[in-house]
């Protein structure tokens, strides 16, 4: 029996697979924004030819470009290789959510899920996916409000030299 692409912790993941499924990621953006391998080593600061052995899982990418590949392209670059290990890269909103806004969101999304509890004692996948735009609303939202603790936490912990 094969194994399952998610892994849990502490299981040996292939470095074949990453780099595959890294390159294949690669290969979709470039397909999808038309672009050459040439406009992909830019971003990445990568020769063309250096491109195209990442996108045939050929070789491995440095951390440098693979956080520059990030800022660039978001989860359409990193995500599906994130999720081998159990992670997802969400990009962080610049501007904090409306807290009255926010809490308005979070609770039509426990309203929701509450009747959906209700009607059968379960939440099934069919009402995960009747609410999957709420949910990602919501997942957004709990984001802003991590990055907000996590600059105060920051700021705490770097006060400005006012000398």
């Amino acid at each position: 029996m094969m194994a399952p692409h998610i892994h849990s912790r502490y299981r040996t993941i292939p470095m074949s697979l990453l780099l595959d499924v890294l390159g294949r990621s690669l290969t979709t953006i470039r397909d999808q924004d038309r672009a050459t391998n040439a406009d992909l080593g830019a971003v990445l600061g990568k020769s063309e030819d250096r491109v195209a052995a990442y996108r045939n899982g050929d070789a491995d990418m440095g951390v440098v470009s693979f956080l520059r590949g990030c800022r660039e392209w978001d989860g359409r670059f990193a995500n599906d290789v994130l999720a081998i290990v159990g992670m997802k890269l969400v990009p962080i909103e610049t501007h904090g959510p409306c807290d009255q806004a926010a809490v308005t969101t979070f609770l039509r999304l426990t309203a929701e899920l509450s009747a959906d509890l209700e009607e059968d004692g379960d939440i099934s996948d069919a009402d995960l996916a009747d609410n999957a735009a709420l949910i990602e609303r919501v997942g957004r939202l709990v984001d802003g409000y991590r990055e907000r603790l996590r600059s105060r936490h920051f700021a705490l912990l770097n006060p400005p030299d006012t000398s």
